[in-house]
């Protein structure tokens, strides 16, 4: 029986799209299941679907470590009813990865009917039916959203060129959800930058370290809008350290850290102790695409745009940002304090998006 590159097929999880999640109503007492509509693709005659559970009570790990979520994700086969799950990731309470297990190849006859009226059950129906729903091929667009910086009283925001690509119009959203109309002024598609302006001055700004070279092993904080369909509208905090001072293949534009990175992320800033931007998160590594040629699944492997990178981007564009080399290190809740003054979240609108929009996918 041929095999199937169940890692290759999965590494669609991780790739942006829109998140449309549904409720389980099979779901067992000890959690909440819900699937994400928009993350079913097929490929080779199989589907693949995501299925995110939220333990009731946190969940005892061998590693120590108490499992608060779970995502699960698998291969069906819509034909003949019958479905395997291939990887699961475990998650602690603060939405950091502690397990990560996957099988690297799945063979048909490894599919198998699921038990009636269970959550994968009721899963498997819903995602069989978008996948071969009329349309389901090209799903309409959405809107996409990502993090912004601001950076000067005047509006300028900075942000991934990435997550403004091919919009139609942008808007940025602050955490008390004030809407703003925002014009593209500047990308740099090689550096992935991109610098925004909004009709509106802003109370905060962004103040860059004067040294902006990051260093080896250096505390960082990360603030940005992740999953905004799943954790909401207000900013979310990482904390985390330089792992390495150049990114991927020895990228020297970019580094290499230790906080978590999730969708929707990219844009936001990296911050050191001081409170001072370093660097803007730009991606995470595809653990299982790396599986699938390694034969190992690396885990929180995220990228940023080094701070020196970013400086001389916005330097071309003749912006006025603030600079300081004050060294007094900050507790970690006035780092988010601050971190979360200058951070917006920005959304890509395209023709047919409504300005209040939901169900957005992820840059």
């Amino acid at each position: 029986m041929r095999s199937i590159a169940a890692l290759a097929i999965l590494t669609w999880a991780f790739a942006a799209h829109a998140a449309d999640w549904r409720s389980l109503a099979a779901s067992p007492p000890a959690y909440q299941a819900t699937i994400d509509l928009d993350a079913v693709k097929s490929q080779q005659g199989l589907t693949q679907f995501t299925v995110r559970r939220v333990y009731i009570r946190a969940q005892p790990h061998a590693s120590g470590k108490d499992i608060h979520s779970a995502r699960v994700h698998y291969l069906a086969d819509c034909k003949a009813n019958t479905v395997t799950q291939v990887v699961i990731q475990n998650f602690g309470e603060d939405r950091k990865q502690v397990e990560m297990r996957g099988r690297k190849t799945v063979k048909r006859s490894e599919l198998a009917p699921p038990k009636e009226g269970s959550e994968v059950a009721e899963a498997l129906k819903l995602a069989c039916a978008r996948a071969t729903a009329p349309g389901a091929a090209k799903p309409p667009a959405r809107s996409a959203t990502g993090t912004g910086i601001v950076v000067t009283r005047e509006g300028h925001v900075l942000t991934n060129e990435h997550v403004v690509r091919q919009c139609d119009s942008l808007e940025l959203v602050d955490d008390v959800n004030a809407r703003y109309k925002a014009t593209l002024k500047a990308t740099d598609r090689a550096k992935d930058l991109a610098l925004l302006a909004v009709e509106t001055r802003s109370a905060s700004v962004a103040v860059f370290r004067k040294d902006p070279v990051p260093r080896l092993g250096e505390a960082v904080t990360i603030v940005g809008y992740p999953l905004v369909a799943v954790l909401g509208t207000r900013p979310s905090v990482g904390f985390g350290h330089v792992t390495s001072t150049v990114g991927v293949r020895g990228n020297p534009a970019q580094m290499q850290i230790s906080v978590p990175v999730q969708r929707g992320s990219s844009g936001g800033p990296v911050i050191d102790q001081s409170g001072h931007v370093i660097g803007v998160v730009v991606s995470k590594l595809d653990a299982l695409k790396l599986a699938e040629k390694l034969g190992d699944l690396a885990q929180n492997v995220n990228f940023a745009i080094r701070g020196d990178t970013v400086r001389a981007f916005l330097e071309a564009q003749r912006v006025d940002f603030s600079v300081s080399d004050n060294l007094t290190k900050l507790e970690n809740t006035e780092l988010a304090s601050r971190g979360a003054a200058v951070t917006v979240r920005v959304r890509c609108l395209r023709e047919g998006t409504p300005a209040t929009g939901s169900s957005p996918s992820q840059r």
